[in-house]
């Protein structure tokens, strides 16, 4: 048999069908299921964070060791006519550290693109609850509620003593008990359903906040990136140069 169906008197359609549609809505938005994988993603966020400050560091100390080297003994090693062969290793060097430096900035990507991803997930989610959470703004249930009370009450009590207009909204549109207490009931659960939405809403959006507290923290990592990236290309410009004035003035045969 289909659930009745009561006019509001907003005009809003409303039922214990409507209700349990919007109860569904509600149960399958931020479930037991979901927390758990917000947990594990901030725990992976976590982890991810600590691996690339550990290799951001070991990188840097192998680009300072390398920029150290090739600015103290460039010089010695020219004049003692061992440049090439210093040249040599430092290009090795250079070739170990490259991969590196590209694989740490691709990371730092990636970590910051993972974060952007689990914003846009929570997002489509409180945009599922904010259809729901929007009666908590609409103070006349309330009073919509209040006047369908008070007409019970007359109904119930055979009070006299109500005024004209009370009396007349409330019997000119709903003349039964069981049409009011249903009216009741949906206006309840759809407020209840409300609240919980909005409670949820706001849940999430703390936990946006704290995901979007963590971007900063990325930018860091690329603000720490760059000067290290930009010594590598220093020693590999000035390398490459005194390669080719090796080539030029002291042939590799010579």
């Amino acid at each position: 048999m289909e659930t009745p169906v009561v006019e509001v008197d907003d005009g809003a359609p409303g039922g214990l069908s409507y209700v349990l549609r919007e109860e569904a809505q509600l149960a399958q938005v931020w479930t037991a299921q979901d927390r758990a994988e917000y947990g594990r993603n901030m725990r992976e966020i976590a982890d991810r964070f600590q691996a690339t400050r550990q290799r951001l560091d070991g990188v840097r100390s192998q680009i300072d060791t390398l920029w150290e080297r090739f600015i103290i003994l460039t010089l010695e090693r020219i004049l003692s006519g061992q440049l090439r062969e210093f040249l040599d290793e430092i290009d090795a060097d250079l070739e170990n550290v490259s991969p590196q430096l590209i694989e740490l900035d691709c990371e730092i990507d990636r970590l910051r693109a993972h974060i952007q991803e689990r914003r846009r997930w929570l997002e489509e989610k409180t945009a599922v609850l904010e259809p729901l959470a929007h009666r908590t703004s609409t103070q006349n249930y309330l009073a919509l509620m209040m006047g369908r009370v008070e007409g019970l009450e007359t109904y119930l009590l055979g009070r006299k003593d109500v005024t004209p207009e009370t009396g007349e909204l409330h019997y000119r549109r709903h003349t039964t008990l069981p049409n009011d207490l249903l009216y009741l009931r949906v206006r309840l659960l759809t407020t209840r359903i409300a609240i919980t939405a909005s409670n949820r809403s706001k849940q999430l959006a703390e936990l946006d906040t704290e995901l979007a507290a963590l971007l900063p923290e990325v930018e860091r990592l690329k603000t720490e990136l760059a000067p290290l990236m930009t010594r590598f290309e220093g020693v590999n410009n000035l390398s490459r140069y005194w390669i080719a004035y090796l080539d030029i003035t002291v042939p590799k045969n010579g």
